[in-house]
């Protein structure tokens, strides 16, 4: 029979809160992180960086074949979604709704 090896850490002052404040609860269960942003404009252009490295790796004939990277579609199909899901679409639906309102102001 195997024993489990266990290590007791409650001497140790430990502040827990400090070693996992990088991922936050979501209500869907999901865990998420906060990328910092100064405004719109650097969303988008961080937005096009992310979506640049993958069309520079796309383009790469021999990207499938780096000795550095396991998987390097998984890698950039990986980018592509956190792309997506950076996109500001309800700011975009937003501007969409102001921009009539805001042609008959200035027109």
């Amino acid at each position: 029979m195997k024993t489990k090896n266990t290590l007791d850490l409650s001497h140790l002052d430990l502040p827990l809160e400090s070693y996992f404040s990088s991922l936050s609860q979501t209500k869907q269960g999901l865990r998420a992180t906060q990328l910092p942003m100064k405004d719109y404009r650097d969303l988008l252009f961080k937005i096009e960086s992310l979506l640049n490295v993958c069309i520079l790796a796309l383009d790469n004939e021999n990207a499938a074949n780096h000795s550095h990277i396991p998987q390097p579609d998984v890698n950039v199909q990986a980018v592509l979604e956190m792309a997506a899901q950076l996109l500001p679409l309800a700011e975009a639906e937003f501007l969409d709704g102001v921009n009539p309102i805001s042609n008959g102001i200035t027109g």
